[in-house]
């Protein structure tokens, strides 16, 4: 069915071309139908947040400034939410704040410890904050609450949803007032967050380089649709048997998020554990 807005009146689009402008790399990700995600999946494990495989098979990887690329893509989905890729993609990290699982208490209990954030760019999400801070050049891991309960991080491999996105609530990711980037620079991210107990490395290190892609895979892995998720999953754990090779990651680690992963999916653990070892004994022996 043609939608009822052109280009230039198309709202998401236009925010994505503003984020674009900023350097910041675009991903269309599905949206929101009725309080469901597009995707038509009755068990989505990320609904209105994951990204479009049709217009970008490899995830996050295909993030991108190119305004042609942008524009093109949503021609094909109109009401496609943007996200912006993280890390060295586009010179973020971004500190995830979940009101509905006690975010603001573990900031709060980080600030109290720590001194309180500086001063940078936020965006309202739907029931918290993203906390914008520059990439420094030393790639995180992206993570679900080690910093605390209601607190991620994205860094290299990650994304999140961009101010212009629309929730499958019906609330829109908005500018934080005080906090839109022509009122706050963007900060240095504060020293506790890389003395954090969760693995970190520099770009320089292959281990920042394996671990940025074990989740890429991740994400990938949770944005198949139905029908498809025990082949992605054989295939995650293909790819990601050479690291094990290279000494970069240990097969518990590729085992840990990937059974997660299916785990979200709604895959048993007997049939993901077979897919999983099938993919790394494939992987390993290439």
């Amino acid at each position: 069915m043609p939608v009822s807005f052109s280009n230039s009146t198309n709202l998401r689009l236009q925010s994505a071309l503003a984020h674009a402008r900023r350097d910041r790399s675009i991903l269309p990700v599905y949206w929101a139908v009725d309080g469901h995600c597009a995707c038509g999946s009755n068990d989505c494990a990320s609904p209105a947040k994951h990204p479009i495989p049709a217009l970008a098979p490899r995830g996050v990887k295909h993030a991108t400034t190119s305004t042609v690329v942008i524009r093109a893509w949503w021609t094909h989905a109109p009401f496609a939410n943007p996200a912006i890729a993280t890390g060295d993609a586009s010179q973020l990290v971004v500190i995830d704040v979940d009101g509905d699982k006690s975010g603001y208490h573990s900031l709060a209990d980080l600030e109290h410890e720590h001194g309180p954030l500086p001063h940078t760019v936020r965006v309202l999400t739907s029931s918290g904050e993203h906390i914008y801070f520059w990439f420094p050049g030393t790639h995180l891991k992206n993570t679900a609450g080690k910093l605390g309960p209601g607190l991620d991080v994205r860094c290299c491999g990650g994304y999140v949803l961009a101010v212009g996105a629309i929730h499958r609530s019906g609330r829109a990711y908005a500018w934080k007032e005080g906090h839109r980037p022509s009122q706050a620079p963007l900060a240095r991210p504060p020293d506790w967050l890389y003395s954090a107990p969760f693995p970190r490395t520099t770009g320089s290190n292959p281990k920042g380089y394996a671990e940025a892609a074990l989740a890429s895979e991740e994400q990938q892995l949770l944005s198949t649709a139905e029908g498809q998720r025990n082949q992605r999953l054989d295939l995650a754990a293909f790819r990601l048997a050479r690291f094990v090779n290279t000494g970069a990651l240990t097969q518990s680690e590729i085992e840990y998020v990937l059974f997660e992963a299916a785990r979200k999916l709604g895959l048993s653990d007997r049939e993901a554990g077979a897919t999983i070892a099938s993919g790394l004994r494939a992987g390993s022996n290439r």
